[in-house]
């Protein structure tokens, strides 16, 4: 499916609100040394990953406690985690073999064919027909599904220290440090540069992701842009008032958005965690009880309706933490569904998922006022915007099982 084309845009009347009842608790138990901090990496079905210095622990309790688990390579706890085909991957920081997978969560590491060698494999992802990982050096790698057999996919790929990796539709886009973002529009087998618009000093990238079906880029020395035609061309974005002096991190789980962002407060730095549910027209500030001076963004993971984070080397002692009920949604809102042509003047066309079918919509303004409702009767919904006035809409599926998505009149 193509990506959605709208314009970017901020409602500032929606921008914020505060969650004073977030409350976060430490969940270390059986963690035993954190004098190099925590991150968390990833989750299998069952199990909670995570490493603290050079040691790799699970958990099967949702983070209450905390057991040692084998590591691939001995010393080496890993860096990043993927759950996909019922096989957690660990991609590994400067092995031989730098990508192994487990399927009994972590007794037992099975190697693959073609894994990336002395790198640090940063994270992965997955298409419907196959995964992806992406690292320091070396590029972009791919398999097909389960994840057996891997190559090298960078022809065309002019910088192959990647720091992030995005699936829109069936485009991939790779984020690099020094060569701006690259476009693969046939599954990863070539490349081409994507930077129209984006100035030559701002191509260090720092975080790429979709928000309300538009594309958004920040650059590692403050540049911020985004995208309404797919990466074709990029403008210059203002930023999200909550950025602060920065935006350190951000992360997608189904419909939810979390970003963690710097702010000065009391004259020394803090930073913050927020939460959006409705494609970044809201912003819940999340941070709660935490001790704000650090985050640095030490892994961002949800799991079993939970959100967990952790504090690394620069915060040593903090560990991990763990926020139950934080997204506001009910839990397994996961999908997602799309709207095109967006903006729109007359019919439009929603695509959802086969879990929508059977609920009412309904679809409002800023102010919260509905202006059309139904019932889904098939997976293709038209909704006609001929007599609405010019702005941006929000259209929900009752029931909690679908985000919400933005519907920008012509």
């Amino acid at each position: 499916m193509p990506l959605i084309h709208r314009t970017p845009f901020l409602l500032p009347a929606l921008f914020l609100t505060t969650w004073s009842a977030a409350q976060w608790t430490q969940t270390n138990s059986g963690i035993t040394d954190l004098s190099q901090g925590a991150y968390v990496l990833g989750a299998s079905s069952t199990h909670l990953f995570a490493k603290a210095g050079s040691t790799l622990y699970r958990s099967s309790d949702n983070g209450d406690t905390w057991t040692i688990a084998t590591t691939p390579v001995p010393g080496n706890s890993t860096e990043s985690g993927f759950w996909s085909s019922g096989r957690y991957f660990a991609g590994l920081n400067a092995s031989t073999d730098c990508i192994y997978w487990t399927d009994d969560n972590g007794d037992t590491w099975n190697p693959v064919t073609n894994a990336p060698q002395t790198t640090v494999v940063r994270g992965f992802l997955a298409s419907s027909t196959h995964l992806f990982a992406y690292a320091s050096t070396g590029g972009v790698f791919r398999a097909p599904l389960p994840g057996d057999a891997w190559t090298t996919v960078n022809t065309g790929l002019g910088n192959t220290n990647v720091i992030g990796m995005l699936l829109v539709g069936p485009d991939l886009f790779a984020n690099t440090i020094g060569g701006g973002i690259y476009l693969s529009t046939d599954g990863g087998s070539s490349w081409s540069v994507s930077n129209a618009g984006i100035s030559p000093s701002d191509l260090n990238g720092e975080n790429l992701w979709t928000m309300g079906g538009a594309l958004y880029y920040t650059a590692q020395g403050g540049g911020k842009y985004s995208s309404s035609d797919g990466g074709s061309t990029w403008s210059t974005w203002a930023g999200l008032p909550q950025f602060g002096l920065g935006l350190l991190e951000v992360k997608r789980f189904g419909g939810i958005l979390y970003m963690e962002t710097r702010h000065f407060a009391g004259g020394g730095l803090r930073d913050s965690l927020y939460l959006s549910a409705d494609e970044g027209i809201s912003w819940t500030n999340i941070t709660g009880n935490l001790n704000a001076a650090d985050l640095n963004g030490s892994g961002i993971v949800e799991h079993n309706g939970c959100l967990f984070i952790g504090y690394n080397l620069i915060s040593p002692g903090q560990g991990i933490y763990r926020l139950c009920g934080a997204t506001g949604v009910e839990e397994g809102q996961v999908a997602s569904m799309r709207v095109f042509p967006n903006p729109g003047e007359g019919l439009v066309t929603v695509v959802l998922p086969q879990q929508a079918v059977g609920s009412d919509y309904r679809l409002v303004d800023i102010t919260g006022a509905e202006v059309l409702h139904g019932r889904i009767s098939g997976m293709l919904v038209d909704l006609d915007l001929t007599a609405l006035a010019a702005g941006t809409y929000l259209l929900r599926v009752e029931g909690g099982s679908v985000a919400p998505v933005r519907v920008v009149k012509r």
